[in-house]
């Protein structure tokens, strides 16, 4: 299938009139965030923790990034934009930045004063250091007891395999993830590369869903906790047919995967008996209704790679345009197999506001929104990128009533950014 250019925010602009927008007057005014007055010290870095604080302000919450003077490790990462990180970008729009060297006492001590103003905490070091750092949860609720603390790593901050290295990549083999997809493929022996960092977003979420959790309870019985993530226990969560399967032989092999076309590949999913009516129907084989191997539910999915057999017979002799318009006017689960240049321009995302743009210091860039819709509270990525750095001195002299000779001190000593 030829691959689309990924058209500029402009062109959208008809349809995202179209759609209901994400901020809008409701009968008791203009929406509201979800977590408003919530209060995030965002110590992460990468991918599973800036996501899950970048989650955070997209419904509100005023989150604050504190990074090293050099900035942390994604304002490197490609692609760049005259020397900005478009996945930096995209995983940090909405928060307020910080530069304090974590080195040195005097920045921990600045951030003792935050924390008794702050709600939560959520960082991503390798376990142990926060603690040597005298940032660890015993010390902080000393400061604030109501403190949400969650620290995201590899495999959990205590145990015998704890102290490992860990990155998406090395999660997700380790885990069983790659091997099940690799179980998927035919005739193939060596693992595939890593396409997604599927570990860090399922640790990113779940983490998401854990602090949502906390702060119900806290809301309820006024009292903080600490939350433990481990992307190896998030990832195999998730894994939960599989899982079975390894223990408990499942004799079909099913095909869940590509269909061939004249011209390509699509996915078609033919599961319920309607969707099967619809199939048989659209592929011109309807005598397929009184086929034993098909008659109920459990005699389809023991057949179900002949019923794809027969599928991909008749779709070979068309091309996916048309497999495709069959099968969606017969209301049969199928979708083409798109590249992302191509997902940009789905009518249904378009609809639903999923690409919107943020400004960060290269100018406007296209990105992907917020996953959520509420009906009564305000829900997507905000606009602007910090600078590294950028509140630095508002935080100092606003919020912790810093005077300007100290911070020039502070500047001097390097434990801000000047």
């Amino acid at each position: 299938m030829p691959t689309k250019a990924i058209l500029p925010l402009h062109c959208f602009k008809e349809n995202l009139l179209r759609m209901t927008q994400r901020i809008k007057n409701t009968s008791s005014g203009k929406k509201i965030d979800a977590l408003d007055e919530v209060k995030v010290l965002d110590f992460t870095a990468v991918i599973a923790g800036t996501y899950c604080t970048r989650l955070m302000a997209d419904l509100g919450a005023t989150v604050l990034k504190i990074e090293p003077p050099s900035g942390e490790i994604m304002r490197s990462i490609a692609p760049m934009r005259k020397n900005v990180s478009t996945v930096f970008s995209s995983l940090n729009a909405g928060k307020k930045c910080m530069v304090l060297d974590l080195k040195k006492p005097e920045a921990i001590e600045i951030c003792y004063k935050l924390i008794k103003s702050y709600d939560v905490v959520v960082e991503n070091f390798s376990p142990g250091v926060m603690d040597k750092l005298g940032l660890g949860y015993e010390t902080l609720r000393e400061i604030n007891p109501n403190i949400i603390m969650c620290s995201i790593s590899g495999y959990g901050q205590q145990g015998p395999g704890a102290n490992r290295p860990a990155y998406a990549p090395i999660v997700q083999a380790m885990t069983g993830f790659d091997s099940v997809t690799l179980a998927a493929q035919n005739d193939m022996s060596k693992p595939l590369n890593m396409g997604l960092p599927v570990g860090d977003t399922t640790a990113a979420i779940q983490a998401f869903g854990a602090i949502m959790a906390a702060l119900y309870y806290r809301e309820r019985k006024n009292v903080g906790q600490y939350i433990d993530i481990a992307m190896a226990d998030s990832l195999l969560s998730t894994m939960n047919r599989d899982f079975q399967t390894a223990f408990h032989s499942d004799p079909i092999d099913r095909r869940y995967g590509p269909l061939k076309t004249n011209d390509g590949y699509i996915v078609v999913m033919p599961l319920s008996q309607r969707h099967f009516k619809n199939l048989i129907e659209c592929i011109q084989m309807p005598q397929l209704i009184n086929d034993k191997r098909f008659s109920s539910d459990r005699a389809r999915l023991d057949n179900y790679n002949q019923l794809l057999d027969f599928t991909e017979q008749w779709a070979s002799n068309r091309s996916t345009e048309e497999v495709l318009a069959a099968f969606e006017k017969a209301r049969v689960p199928c979708a083409p197999y798109n590249s992302l240049s191509d997902v940009v321009n789905d009518a249904q995302l378009i609809y639903r506001n999923m690409l919107t743009e943020v400004i960060d210091e290269s100018g406007p860039l296209t990105v992907v929104n917020s996953p959520f819709i509420f009906s009564e509270t305000q829900a997507e990525i905000r606009k602007e990128v910090a600078t590294l750095g950028q509140h630095s001195h508002n935080i100092l002299s606003e919020e912790l009533q810093v005077s300007q000779k100290d911070i020039n001190v502070l500047v001097k000593k390097g434990i801000i950014n000047g």
